[in-house]
């Protein structure tokens, strides 16, 4: 399956860097609706005619943003694919990443986000859909080792994973049930992680409580 490629981190070092990486923390702080060009020219000290030099229009700035953090946590992954642990521990790693990324952010900002600029929401939502194959090289590492069982259909088994956060992690959702991103995701990764698990794993998973 192909999936769609995003672009490599940007140089901290030049211009465009320190614009996405503080913006970033404006729009998790403020929201897409308190953030604005001003307050971010303002904040680094720096005209807004520089800053429309590399992002036209706001749109595009905050496009570029989420594009920037989505690649920051895709070589997140890549990092964890190459530690030396438990391929179970690999898979917990990569949910706190995830859960990390989340807390900086109000389930009501990343609404603001999704009805503001739905275009930018749809690529997060394709960002999410790829890391099914970050996923599917943790489960098939797990079950060579003999921690996921053996009869498991790993590339449905990961597409299923990551269609359900897809589908059922969106701020509405946890609006209307009033409950929080960090505790609905980790008790998803437990549920979903021990229906897949052999005796090995849960004794793996068990032994770390």
């Amino acid at each position: 399956m192909k999936q769609k490629t995003f672009p490599s981190t940007p140089d901290t070092t030049t211009p465009e860097g320190p614009i996405l990486e503080h913006g970033l923390d404006m729009i998790f702080r403020e929201g897409v609706r308190g953030f604005t060009v001003e307050s971010l020219a303002k904040d680094l000290a720096m005209s807004k005619k520089t800053i429309y030099k590399f992002f036209p229009t706001k749109e595009i700035l905050i496009q570029t943003i989420f594009q920037y953090i989505t690649t920051v946590i895709a070589k997140k992954f890549q990092k964890i694919h190459k530690l030396e642990i438990n391929p179970l521990d690999k898979f917990d790693t990569a949910i706190n990443e995830i859960v990390k990324t989340l807390n900086r952010v109000s389930i009501a900002k990343i609404s603001e986000l999704k009805v503001r600029y739905p275009q930018v929401w749809r690529e997060i939502e394709a960002f999410r859909l790829a890391r099914r194959d970050d996923f599917l090289t943790i489960f098939k590492e797990a079950q060579r080792q003999g921690y996921v069982r053996d009869e498991i259909d790993l590339e449905l088994t990961s597409l299923i994973f990551m269609q359900i956060i897809n589908d059922v992690f969106q701020p509405e959702f946890f609006i209307q049930h009033q409950i929080g991103l960090k505790e609905t995701l980790l008790a998803y990764k437990n549920i979903f992680l021990r229906g897949i698990i052999t005796e090995k794993g849960l004794k793996h998973i068990e032994d770390k409580i």
